[in-house]
């Protein structure tokens, strides 16, 4: 009887007792290596083999399927005691799906695939790029250092006040960083339509950006706003909320401008088979599928943004006591939020739903911010009356709250939109929800050489680099490339999910459909930007019959942070409904991406988990005033599991795989767990009994190499072993 001692690592070459060195290739490696035998073994005939014990090192590691998928969600809770069966209207936010790449990971590399993950997702700016991920490790004692959780984190960016990038010299907010949002690369461009400069702090005056007016004007009227002239967005920095600030110098204007704050604007090209001289533009406002100028100026879709909304032109709706005027808006000049100056009198709009006056329709309603109680003027200010009080118009943020304030040359203020003022839907601006919680600064001025100056505008973001370029960590603006007539999405939820992505990635809605791309591959949501536009809560009653006010959630203590919760779907939630998803329930159906990542984040028995239950169950902390929320899941991630078999590759063994449908050279099952209950880690197994296989040499042989192999059931080397890999066989002959 002979024992035979196999070492994966071997002297000769190096490598003894490497234990803590994975090698994967070579005859050392620790699934699949070869000894070489000076003295060669002597096998006695009729012999047979057993294995005598088999040391191995095997790792933690994560199987990922194509399948994978979670969901983050960023505001208000649904909780059990939500009230009424509408809860599902309330919900202005939206589950985002995340997509890790399929593969097989190690620990600290499946963590890092998931923070990435969570980081390069779009959705709501003042979360984007705050995720960490980290292990959560047994501390003193038995198995000290071992994975028992896994760590979810994330604080978000919180107060804004000192973030003002209007006081940078270079980059930010200079001529080539507006461009014109309907049409957008044609016919209006910087230095031709419009400059900024910057203007240095001196004699008492702040540092600002000096905005004029450069295209000449054709009409003599609101058409100076309405033919788009000036009409300007701003690229590259989505406005903070919390205590953001966008404050606009209008007294040089008073001809006629309009500023606001506005989601991001999309074109893309309608036929992208003709010739490039001869290629329409079309322009992707709120609503459906449909681009705006896809029929005849008028026509209604089915919820569309309403460009032409005749009321506002004086018509009036039949059985509307006094033949009330609509108060949407003639207005290709997109805004989410605006107020204007027409040259006469100041008015101010917002983006909502219509369903009173019109039937089914976005429109831009007029906010009312004068004549009830608590308003801060009894009658519509006029240019005069506007220009005896008030210099400057000023957007303030408080988380999903924005605020309109009119302020004097010498800074005192007077809010003029607000819910302190008035709570009605149409005295105060519509609460933020997933659509727009990315929104940039927008400009328009009516008369040749009027100027504006932009003293304030606050954001998280540092923008474009000195050479056009931007990092990782900044968030991306969408652009469209008209020679490759390619979309290619922002870091917002708006961009990404205003159309689907069609086979071979093109846009809805035209025989010959452009290009849309996402730069990051990350799953889009099934075009809910509609769904979250046209909730109830965004619903304006423009005939002013109902009393619905707006709820906002406000924000944090200190300016941490809005107050606004963390949660992840990460399970399959059984849907009562084929539109729950879609109406903002957690719960999601086949075709929109079962999530199935509860287990491989360590939380096998939940499928959705969330900061309210977390704290009152012991999974999740907040700290930061509640602006920082860490989730700590009840086990380590599930880690592949696998059969592995002791495999002699050149010798006469003859066992079966029923796997392989084949006769097989596997010797020895190894165990999933030793006997004292380790499944990973240095592991050593001894069987008991041996089961000893023929070698079925009738005569004596010498043996010089033995290949040895740790495989699976399908005869593969495994892939999570590392180190020194020991396997002692028994020889015997009979």
């Amino acid at each position: 009887m002979s024992l035979i001692v196999a070492s994966s690592s071997q002297e000769q070459y190096g490598g003894v007792e490497r234990s803590r060195t994975q090698t994967i290739r070579g005859i050392e490696a620790p699934a699949q290596f070869q000894n070489h035998f000076t003295s060669p073994i002597k096998i006695p005939s009729n012999a047979e083999i057993a294995v005598e014990s088999v040391k191995i090192r095997r790792d933690a590691l994560v199987d990922v399927e194509s399948a994978a998928m979670m969901y983050k969600y960023f505001g208000k809770l649904q909780t059990t005691n939500s009230a009424g069966a509408g809860w599902q209207q309330s919900r202005l936010e939206m589950p985002i799906p995340i997509r890790p790449t399929p593969g097989v990971y190690n620990t600290s590399n499946w963590l890092k695939e998931i923070r990435n993950k969570l980081n390069l997702s779009y959705g709501s700016p003042e979360i984007f790029q705050t995720y960490s991920i980290a292990p959560n490790v047994q501390g003193a004692g038995v198995g000290a250092g071992e994975v028992i959780g896994v760590k979810i984190a994330s604080t978000q960016k919180g107060n804004g006040k000192n973030e003002n990038i209007v006081v940078d010299t270079a980059n930010k907010m200079l001529s080539d960083y507006w461009k014109g949002p309907f049409n957008l690369s044609n016919p209006y461009r910087s230095s031709v339509s419009w400059t900024s400069t910057h203007v240095a702090a001196g004699g008492g005056v702040d540092a600002h950006k000096l905005i004029t007016r450069k295209e000449a004007n054709v009409v003599n009227d609101l058409g100076f706003l309405d033919t788009m002239g000036c009409s300007m967005i701003g690229h590259g920095h989505p406005f903070c909320l919390v205590e953001g600030k966008y404050e606009v110098f209008v007294k040089s204007a008073m001809n006629g401008w309009r500023v606001g704050l506005a989601r991001p604007q999309m074109e893309y090209i309608r036929d992208t088979t003709k010739t490039t001289a001869s290629r329409q533009r079309a322009n992707l406002l709120p609503g459906t599928r449909n681009p705006q100028e896809a029929v005849d100026n008028g026509a209604v879709f089915s919820t569309n943004y309403n460009v032409y909304n005749a009321g506002y032109r004086g018509e009036t709706k039949a059985g509307v006591a006094g033949g009330a005027r609509n108060q949407g808006r003639y207005q290709k000049d997109f805004y989410d939020f605006m107020v204007e100056c027409d040259g006469t009198k100041i008015s101010v709009f917002q983006l909502s739903y219509d369903n009173t006056f019109q039937t089914n329709q976005l429109v831009m309603s007029e906010v009312i911010y004068w004549g009830y109680v608590g308003a801060a003027t009894a009658i519509q200010y006029t240019n005069a009356e506007f220009l005896k009080d008030f210099t400057t118009v000023e957007f303030r943020s408080l988380g999903d709250e924005i605020q309109l304030w009119f302020t004097d040359g010498a800074g005192a203020d007077v809010q003029i939109c607000g819910n302190t003022r008035g709570d009605l839907r149409y005295h105060s601006f519509l609460p933020i929800g997933e659509t727009r919680n990315a929104l940039y600064p927008r400009i328009n001025i009516a008369k040749q050489d009027d100027t504006v100056q932009v003293f304030q505008y606050t954001s998280h973001y540092a923008g474009e680099l000195a050479d056009g370029s931007l990092t990782d960590a900044d968030f991306r603006y969408p652009t469209f490339d008209f020679d490759s007539t390619t979309f290619t999405t922002g870091d917002d939820f708006y961009s990404n999910n205003r159309v689907s992505r069609f086979q071979g990635g093109k846009i809805g809605g035209d025989d010959n459909k452009a290009i849309v791309r996402d730069t990051k591959d990350r799953p889009y949501c099934l075009s809910q930007t509609l769904i979250c536009d046209t909730k109830d809560r965004m619903l304006v009653d423009q005939i002013h019959a109902s009393t619905a006010i707006n709820e906002y959630d406000g924000i944090l203590a200190g300016g941490a942070g809005i107050d606004k919760a963390h949660a992840f779907i990460i399970g399959f939630n059984e849907p009562t409904t084929k539109d729950d998803y879609l109406e903002g329930k957690y719960a999601t159906a086949e075709f929109s991406g079962q999530a199935k990542m509860n287990r491989t984040i360590g939380f096998p028995d939940r499928s959705f988990i969330d900061q309210l239950e977390g704290v009152a169950q012991g999974y999740a902390v907040l700290s930061n005033a509640n602006a920082t929320t860490i989730f700590t899941s009840f086990k380590p991630p599930d880690f592949r599991v696998h059969s592995a078999f002791v495999r002699i590759s050149n010798m006469p063994i003859q066992s079966y795989n029923g796997a392989k449908t084949s006769v097989s050279k596997i010797l020895y099952h190894l165990p999933r767990f030793t006997n004292d209950g380790r499944e990973y880690g240095d592991l050593f197994f001894a069987p008991g009994e041996k089961t000893y296989v023929k070698l079925h040499n009738v005569s004596p042989e010498i043996l010089n190499n033995i290949e040895v192999q740790i495989v699976d059931v399908n005869e593969r080397p495994v892939q999570d072993i590392s180190g020194n890999t020991i396997v002692v066989f028994h020889l015997k002959g009979v």
